[in-house]
């Protein structure tokens, strides 16, 4: 079994009592992997969309007069899943943006997104003496984070400076 976005590798071992040249050929090979005639290296890495189950997969080899298979195998291809998290802290401001003191704090927007300066989500932090918040089920890859505090009123911030992170 691998997990789709993980490297999948299986490598045969075979040994001819003459030391003849081995070549290896395969016999129903997933279309993610790559094969190797002369190591016998089956390996690839396979994607969301290649989730399924790939069957009857046979390795063989041969000495070019004497041929010995594997037993047919299966490669099950599962979904990759989301259970990576970030976590992000951030000072509460003190002041609203004309400078006067801030006194009616009643939350933060945390805004992000898979591309940078395009939030496709937003989580709304509605405790204002939070300063930190767990990002969680994120899928690989890289996020842009901005986040802006709001007050009773619902007036909105400007975003804070975009951060980026990596997800693995």
């Amino acid at each position: 079994m691998v997990t789709a976005g993980k490297v999948y590798s299986f490598k045969p071992t075979a040994k001819d009592s003459t030391d003849a040249v081995l070549t290896f050929v395969i016999a129903n090979k997933p279309s993610w992997a790559s094969f190797n005639a002369t190591t016998g290296l089956l390996s690839g890495t396979p994607s969301q969309s290649n989730v399924g189950t790939y069957s009857n997969v046979e390795i063989s080899v041969t000495d070019g007069s004497t041929v010995a298979s594997l037993a047919a195998f299966n490669i099950t291809v599962s979904p990759q899943t989301a259970t990576s998290s970030v976590t992000l802290s951030w000072q509460p401001p003190t002041q609203n943006t004309n400078g006067s003191a801030l006194t009616n704090l009643a939350g933060y927007d945390i805004h992000y997104g898979t591309q940078s300066d395009q939030y496709t989500s937003t989580v709304q932090v509605t405790n204002p003496s939070l300063t930190t918040y767990v990002l969680q089920n994120l899928s690989a890859g890289t996020y842009y984070i901005a986040v802006s505090a709001y007050n009773s009123d619902g007036t909105e911030s400007a975003l804070s400076p975009e951060v980026s992170t990596t997800v693995d």
